[in-house]
């Protein structure tokens, strides 16, 4: 984003995608700033990841959520003394896990009801496929498929504080774009809207030419033909 700073690339006429899923909630707030770097390139950063859009999972808001982050903290906390989340809630992926092992426990449980074999996967695995339920996460859709219909949450850069937050929602279930409360899509460059397909100037500038002075080239081709046409 450096570079897309010292190309001009932030100035309104182009927008850029990161996809980032693994980010806690404190390094995707920040993520233009480094600590051991310089305020200048700092600077620069910052006014780059104006342009600068991330797609990430959507992390559940439910207060069953919360209340199962602070019980994977507690547990995590008397195994593994030394560590520590540093989050309010932990990681999206933590309760997608939980949610996998619902989903087969949930398809388990029915193959074992149809007097099906535990050592049937293809049984058990047809059964995970084409369902929804409510899971730890919220909704849990899986398609006819067997892939899951995720929700993901759009980030953009607030200059009021510095930080980015989540502008809208999409929703796989659904298919389904929701932008969040009160928040907006703040554009680079001050727009009010998103930029064209195509650049004003092209993407290589060569609608636009810089302005030069009149060739002299020119000026003698025009004083040439007025003589020639004067003597004519």
């Amino acid at each position: 984003m450096i570079k897309a700073h010292e190309l001009n690339f932030d100035n309104g006429e182009y927008v850029f995608f990161n996809i980032d899923l693994f980010s806690s909630k404190n390094a995707s707030e920040q993520p233009w700033y480094r600590a051991d770097d310089t305020d200048e390139r700092n600077a620069h950063a910052r006014k780059a990841y104006e342009a600068l859009m991330t797609v990430t999972l959507r992390k559940p808001t439910s207060d069953e959520y919360r209340a199962f982050s602070d019980q994977v903290k507690e547990r995590a906390l008397a195994m593994f003394p030394n560590f520590t989340y540093g989050e309010d809630e932990v990681n999206s992926f933590v309760g997608a896990f939980h949610d996998a092992v619902l989903l087969y426990a949930l398809a388990l449980n029915e193959t074992l009801a149809a007097n099906g074999s535990i050592s049937d996967g293809a049984n058990i695995t047809q059964r995970m496929w084409n369902r929804t339920f409510e899971g730890i996460t919220g909704n849990v859709s899986i398609d006819a498929n067997g892939d899951r219909n995720a929700d993901y949450s759009l980030l953009d850069l607030n200059p009021e504080t510095n930080k980015f937050e989540v502008v809208a929602n999409y929703f796989g279930n659904k298919r389904q774009y929701e932008p969040a409360d009160g928040k907006s899509i703040h554009w680079a460059g001050g727009r009010t809207g998103p930029p064209p397909d195509t650049p004003t100037c092209g993407f290589d500038g060569s609608k636009c030419p810089p302005d030069e002075p009149f060739p002299e080239y020119r000026i003698v081709i025009i004083v040439l033909g007025s003589v020639h046409c004067s003597l004519s």
